[in-house]
This record gives C-alpha cells, sequence and structure tokens, in this order.
C-alpha cells in the first residue's frame, strides 16, 4: 500500500509524542521533529507507510542515542500480557468455538498499542470484541486453510500483544509454525526478545525478519525470513504495518487480522475505524 497524504500527520504526530516523552532536553526535541520533517520531505509516497516510519525512526533512534527508546514502554505492555495470559487462555478453553474466540482474542491484543490501560477497562474491550461480529469475517476459510496448510507463517505486531498470538497459535493443529516478529527495536513492536518473554517457542518456531521496518517491507527482510515466506502455504498478519507493506503482493495466501484505527485503512479494506476484520487477500500473479 503506498502511503496517502493523511499517513504522514500520524507519522509527524509520533515523532512530536516521541520528542515530548522521552527526552527532557528541548534542543534535542527541536532537532529530531526538524530532521524527521527533512527525512520525509525526501521520500516518495509510492513508498509504504511503514518505510517512511522506518526512515523516520533511524533518525528518532540516532538524535536520541538510544536503540530502543519505546524499551520501558514495552515490558510494561509484556507485563500487561502475561498477567491477562491465564484468564483469556482460560475463556478461549471454554469457548463453544475455540478457535472463533481465539481469531477473535488474537485481534483484541491489538488494543494494546493503544497504551497501558487499567485492567478492567482492557478486559471490557475485549468482552465487546468477542461479542461483537467481525466487519469482515473469514475465520472459516482461515480454519480451512490452517488444517490444509503444511507450513505456516505468522507474522506478530506489537510487544505484549504476542500472548494474544500464543492463543490463538495453541488452537491450530500441529503444523510447522514460525512467528514472525521485528528484527530490531522500532517503536514498541515485537522482537525476539518479546517472543520468547510470552514463551512461544513452545508453540511455534521464531524467526527474526531481520528488518528495522514496522511492517514486513520484504526486500528489507534477511535471506533465511525470505526463505521461509517463500515456502509457506499460509501467511496470518496481524496489524496495520503488516497490512500495509503485504496486501498487494501476489502469489501468496494471507489473512489479514487487524483493528481498524485509521480512515486511511478503513477505507482501503472497507470498513469503519474501529471494526476488527479478519480478512483473506490472495492476488494472483499477473501472466
Amino acid at each position: 500500500m503506498r502511503t496517502y497524504l493523511e499517513c504522514v500527520p500520524c507519522i509527524i504526530e509520533q515523532t512530536i509524542k516521541t520528542a515530548r516523552d522521552l527526552t527532557q532536553d528541548w534542543e534535542k526535541k527541536e532537532i529530531l521533529v526538524q530532521k524527521v520533517l527533512e527525512t520525509l520531505s525526501n521520500i516518495s509516497y509510492n513508498q509504504s507507510p511503514p518505510y517512511l516510519g522506518r526512515e523516520a525512526h533511524r533518525v528518532i533512534r540516532k538524535i536520541l542515542d538510544n536503540p530502543d527508546p519505546y524499551l520501558k514502554m514495552k515490558k510494561e505492555f509484556n507485563r500487561v500480557g502475561k498477567e491477562l495470559f491465564p484468564s483469556l487462555q482460560k475463556r478461549a478453553n471454554h469457548s463453544k468455538d475455540r478457535f472463533a474466540d481465539a481469531v477473535k482474542l488474537a485481534i483484541a491484543g491489538n488494543i494494546i498499542d493503544f497504551g497501558p490501560q487499567h485492567h478492567f477497562e482492557l478486559m471490557r474491550t475485549i468482552d465487546k470484541v468477542l461479542l461483537a461480529k467481525a466487519a469482515i469475517d473469514h475465520t472459516g476459510s482461515l480454519r480451512d486453510d490452517i488444517e490444509s496448510a503444511s507450513t505456516i507463517l505468522y507474522l506478530g505486531d506489537n510487544a505484549g500483544e504476542t500472548f494474544f498470538d500464543k492463543i490463538l497459535i495453541e488452537k491450530m493443529p500441529p503444523k510447522e509454525i514460525y512467528y514472525g516478529v521485528r528484527g530490531s527495536p522500532v517503536i514498541n513492536d515485537a522482537t525476539s526478545e518479546d517472543a520468547y518473554w510470552a514463551e512461544l517457542d513452545k508453540v511455534t518456531k521464531i524467526i527474526s525478519n531481520g528488518s528495522d521496518a514496522p511492517g514486513t517491507i520484504l526486500e528489507d527482510c534477511s535471506g533465511e525470513f525470505k526463505d521461509i515466506f517463500a515456502r509457506s502455504d499460509l501467511v496470518i498478519a496481524k496489524g496495520h504495518g503488516n497490512y500495509e507493506t503485504l496486501n498487494e503482493i501476489k502469489g501468496k495466501k494471507f489473512y489479514f487480522l487487524l483493528m481498524v484505527k485509521c480512515e486511511t485503512i478503513a477505507k482501503d479494506v472497507g470498513c469503519s475505524v474501529g471494526d476488527f476484520v479478519v480478512k483473506k487477500i490472495q492476488n494472483a500473479v499477473q501472466p
């Protein structure tokens, strides 16, 4: 997906929030915002939003002299995810349709991205998702395609959300399942460290994509990751960043699981802000 004009203010707003929250040095705040604006002004909007995000956050890390500015936030998200996991797992295990509710829980985990919340508020939102109907719901097709697949690549999104993903993966039949994470820290996205913290290695094979983009830019990924991507029968991808970088890839069967958080994605997906979707996309290879 290309970058739309509406995507740019979002990146700038995130930059300003980072500058405000992560440094008390006014001069650094000013330089950080100026350098990000300068960087964004030299990138074609034919690139995806995560491409712009990658470049912006490289600037942010350099100016802050911090390889992982969001580490404290990620640790909090991991703590919340770990604390919620037993009750969520129990809820999925006692559901009438364990797989369908595990899919909903995996998507509900995306709300962690909005920031630490009181557990009651978090659980109330999760309850709402479990009771709601997906705006686009290809869960039945996903279930069938998982059954017939030999190798599955599951692409994670945020730290802490990894625990919600684990619930869904536990409901899948025994397969060769890889759990893909970012190659190095970017925003609050999950890395290998976060995946191991959630003990996903007990149910999948954790694979770093080798990239510092907040999405999956294939040409930026490691050879090992690209090999696994190529031989996977099915790719399950979580969140906006993975959708924005993979929704136009041809010759691969994708299921995108996400909560829709902005008008641009809502328009592209074909739903409304606040909806959650399980969307299958399989773009044919042109002859």
